[in-house]
């Protein structure tokens, strides 16, 4: 009876050790795995994950997508030239993730369109939501968020080359809470925001936000107000951009109960050669404070605080129109 015991508890550890490795294992090219264990498609691992699982995907270019259904704390990591081209499920994004708590990194999506012109790399559907290392291009969002979508937090990604309409942008989130790292929102198009985010708190820091060669509207469009800091950020209007407003709050009527906008330690360049205005701001909102920022080109703007004004690039040495100058905050923001 000992005997069998040890066999039975043995062969349990040995089980339990195998599948930890599994776990871990590195996914050859072309591969998906779900907690170590090879699929077919990105649809077969969302359907098999359990919560808490782990799917890995190795590198290759990947024409297929996947609706994540009820599942919870599962984790999403791709391999260096993961990249999802050009195609979408439902009318709504190559990665559909209704869930909590997941976490997705080091994927490239590119390409994706839909009927209604509203498609999305990932379309987020569940509750918290951590991307790292994504890079989301030629889209018509990058991400797209639903109201209810808690804390979402963008770390040390691309956004480029997104939008599409006028409704359709590089980052769109309706509700929640948005922290976006280090991360760089370039070339949005077709009249789409860089960031247009509805959440009741938007911080926004350390990150490039710039329209480059694209033809979008606002670098930054907060319609709703909120809580929001922008900092220590670099933010280029382009001059190709179709609104002369770089920034936006509080402008349209879902308007939220606490409402308050700092604009801090940025360099804050336009491009454009008619003009711009730094921001746009709702009648009923309250006075953003905008200091510390350095200011060039032919920007409107009657905000009191500590800010400094250039007429052109060439005051500071920067590089010429469409080029990202070396930046670095004044302060560095945690």
């Amino acid at each position: 009876m000992m005997r069998l015991f040890a066999f039975v508890f043995l062969t349990v550890l040995y089980v339990a050790g195998t599948g930890a490795a599994q776990a871990q294992y590195q996914p050859d090219e072309g591969q998906i795995l779900v907690d170590g264990f090879p699929v077919e498609t990105l649809q077969d691992a969302f359907d098999q994950v359990k919560d808490g699982g782990i799917i890995r995907i190795g590198p290759g270019t990947y024409r297929m997508a996947g609706h994540l259904k009820k599942k919870n704390r599962v984790s999403i990591y791709g391999s260096p030239g993961t990249v999802f081209d050009g195609v979408a499920t439902g009318n709504k994004g190559a990665f559909v993730l209704d869930g909590n708590d997941i976490t997705l990194e080091d994927i490239t999506c590119r390409n994706i369109k839909v009927r209604d012109r509203n498609g999305a790399c990932v379309r987020f559907e569940g509750t918290n939501l951590t991307m790292r290392g994504v890079v989301f291009e030629n889209s018509e969002n990058g991400i797209l968020a639903g109201d209810k979508s808690g804390d979402i937090l963008i770390e040390d990604s691309i956004f480029r080359g997104n939008g599409a309409g006028g409704r359709s942008h590089g980052m769109y989130i309706n509700g929640g809470r948005l922290t976006v790292r280090r991360t760089q929102v370039l070339s949005s198009k077709d009249q789409g925001h860089g960031i247009k985010s509805r959440a009741e708190r938007t911080i926004i820091e350390n990150s490039v936000i710039a329209s480059l060669e694209g033809d979008d509207s606002r670098l930054i469009d907060l319609p709703d107000g909120g809580v929001a800091a922008i900092r220590n950020s670099l933010l280029v209007e382009g001059a190709n951009t179709a609104n002369w407003q770089l920034l936006s709050f509080g402008v349209e009527k879902r308007l939220k109960d606490n409402n308050l906008l700092r604009v801090e330690n940025n360099l804050i360049i336009t491009d454009r050669e008619g003009g711009s205005e730094l921001i746009l701001v709702g009648k009923t909102m309250p006075r953003p404070i905008i200091q510390q920022n350095l200011v060039v080109g032919r920007i409107k703007y009657d905000w009191t605080g500590n800010n400094y004004f250039f007429e052109d690039r060439k005051e500071l040495n920067l590089p010429g129109k469409g080029k990202l100058p070396e930046w670095k905050p004044l302060q560095e923001g945690g």
